[in-house]
């Protein structure tokens, strides 16, 4: 594949009033943020950063995770996503536990911008459907499936491109989604809804301190609400559900 040119810009601060949380969405939002240890007058540093949340939604997981896994329809509902491309794709798979024979993405040029800073970069994409995993890799992150996992799903980590220029401004980043079915006490209602538990951790560090102390103020507001801006997607898509 060639090469891909990092391109970083400063914009100017903006609001995230565009996608609030919904307070009358059927699913719970969780969101944990590591703790900060620097303070306001000291020197920013490069400290790995992690961001979570979570959802609980009244639809099949294998219906969810094939919108996780439809990595070039991010830019039409992911708010901090500028552009999505999936430019490489897997040999169709002969999972069991899946639905027939398909291919999934495992490389993609992703553009995103959030708290005043807009970054083009190169994601490894890596896809496990039958553990409802979809995880995308920038940087020298490596990715978190287990040898065993990579072998059954038929991938590999070739870790970051030894040109450096894949990860743009992070040095590392780590984007993980994953969809499950619900405990069995809350997978189906009296309407037969299927209930799906999903969650998006993401593991960054930048390769300029700066850039963390630019986009400090909206760190923390960056996984609920993109897991917010896929419940929205699913509903759209997949439909409301009926309702007691």
């Amino acid at each position: 594949m060639a090469a891909v040119r990092s391109s970083v810009r400063i914009l100017p601060r903006a609001g995230i009033g565009a996608h609030p949380l919904s307070s009358r969405s059927s699913s719970r939002l969780r969101m944990r943020q590591q703790p900060q240890q620097r303070t306001f007058f000291s020197p920013p540093t490069s400290e790995p950063q992690t961001l979570t949340a979570s959802a609980r939604l009244p639809y099949n997981h294998a219906a969810l995770y094939d919108q996780i896994a439809d990595i070039d329809s991010y830019v039409t509902f992911l708010p901090y996503c500028r552009s999505a491309r999936v430019t490489a794709w897997s040999a169709p798979d002969a999972d069991p536990e899946w639905r027939g024979r398909r291919r999934w993405p495992t490389r993609a040029d992703l553009t995103a911008g959030w708290g005043g800073i807009e970054a083009t970069y190169t994601s490894r994409v890596f896809c496990a459907p039958g553990i409802g995993v979809v995880e995308a890799i920038s940087g020298d992150a490596r990715t978190e499936l287990s040898e065993a996992e990579l072998r059954r799903y038929g991938l590999r980590d070739d870790g970051p491109d030894p040109r450096g220029d894949d990860g743009g401004v992070f040095k590392s980043l780590v984007t993980r989604w994953t969809v499950t079915p619900a405990e069995d006490a809350a997978r189906a209602d009296r309407f037969q809804n299927e209930w799906s538990d999903v969650r998006l951790d993401i593991k960054f560090r930048f390769e300029n301190p700066l850039y963390g102390a630019v986009s400090s103020a909206v760190a923390d507001k960056l996984a609920p609400v993109m897991v917010n801006a896929f419940v929205e997607q699913a509903k759209r898509v997949l439909k409301e559900p009926r309702k007691s």
